[in-house]
């Protein structure tokens, strides 16, 4: 017997329809491709540049692979009461311009460019990289004194490895440094910086020194130990509910659950406690997210890496919608309440 709750036949069409990665052409969780910029409150964007990682040269392949994938992706979370395809428009930005792309200190100053448009549109970005060097023009159009809101931002950082790392190799804006730019110019909160997940061997004793000393750590081990809740419940801590950035490297996971990565490292988290992790820290204010270090020819078969992705975008995008719903709903119960009051006093 069939109730108010069973779907319809188009409702059930759509639905299935959601699941069809390899129709139509591919964007970002099937949005639509607005390159000008308009209509936008969400945009997803691709950062096909890997010139600043001389370890592993494929990221630039990443947006591509999770164009492809992610449209199977324009649905919405289990457990989250709102639909971030109808709260906020979530629109395919296309791809950050990639000029001198070969001199990353040269390259960065178009990319910061592209942000500083996306940013003046008053559009937040989530962006599939690229090597983790992507971060730092993201910031600096974001964030910062020279920035519209004037201040550094918090930071929540996944990642195997700390990237605070002075200049090497030639260049000082390469893969593992962004966050210590970020510092230096003032872009990020140190206070409310916390980097989840550092592992593996290390290069040399005094490695994470620069972070151990300026931001909070939540190593692997403790996470093991402890729990994804209670690594939630730290980032919240140190967050607040200020503006937030955040940043995922796919090899703090193991990789078991994202083999396609430039710098794998073994005995990572699951992707069961990342989620968990994300779960745990709704409703914080982000003002923009990125994913990194994506290699998609090293993927397995099942794109087992770019599914995951798939669904971090979908993660994020959701977290956003559901503040932005949570604070409209605020405004409008304000809003009647001082209505009311108006209206008591006039009859009073």
């Amino acid at each position: 017997m069939m109730d108010n709750r069973d779907l319809s036949a188009a409702e059930a069409e759509a639905a299935t329809g959601a699941f069809l990665h390899w129709h139509g052409i591919a964007t970002f969780l099937r949005c639509p491709y607005r390159p000008d910029m308009s209509e936008t409150d969400i945009g997803l964007i691709g950062f096909p540049y890997s010139g600043g990682n001389f370890v592993e040269r494929m990221q630039y392949l990443g947006p591509r692979a999770v164009r492809n994938r992610s449209a199977a992706y324009r649905r919405r979370l289990r457990g989250v009461d709102v639909d971030p395809f109808a709260v906020c428009r979530i629109s395919d930005l296309g791809d950050v311009p990639v000029a001198d792309a070969l001199t990353p200190d040269l390259a960065v100053q178009a990319q910061q460019a592209f942000y500083e448009r996306v940013d003046a549109a008053g559009i937040i970005p989530v962006t599939v990289g690229g090597d983790h060097s992507v971060t730092t023009p993201i910031l600096r159009a974001i964030a910062g004194p020279r920035s519209r809101r004037g201040q550094p931002i918090g930071m929540i950082h996944f990642d195997a490895h700390s990237d605070t790392y002075p200049a090497a190799q030639g260049t000082r804006h390469h893969a593992g440094a962004a966050f210590r730019i970020g510092v230096e110019e003032g872009l990020i909160d140190p206070a409310r910086t916390v980097q989840i997940g550092f592992r593996g061997p290390i290069g040399h004793p005094n490695q994470d020194a620069w972070s151990q000393d300026h931001f909070t750590i939540i190593p692997y081990d403790d996470i093991v130990a402890k729990g994804a809740d209670w690594a939630a419940s730290e980032i919240r801590g140190v967050i607040g509910d200020g503006p937030t950035y955040l940043s995922f490297d796919v090899d703090v996971l193991d990789p078991a659950y994202a083999p396609a990565v430039a710098d794998p490292e073994v005995e990572g988290l699951t992707s069961r406690e990342f989620f968990t992790i994300l779960k745990g820290i709704r409703g914080v204010d982000l003002v923009g997210a990125d994913v990194v270090c994506f290699c998609p020819p090293l993927d397995n078969p099942a794109q087992t890496t770019a599914l995951l992705i798939s669904q971090f975008l979908l993660v994020a995008c959701s977290l956003i919608a559901e503040r932005r719903a949570s604070h409209d709903r605020g405004d409008a119960d304000r809003k009647l309440v001082l209505e009311r009051s108006t209206s008591a006093a006039a009859v009073g």
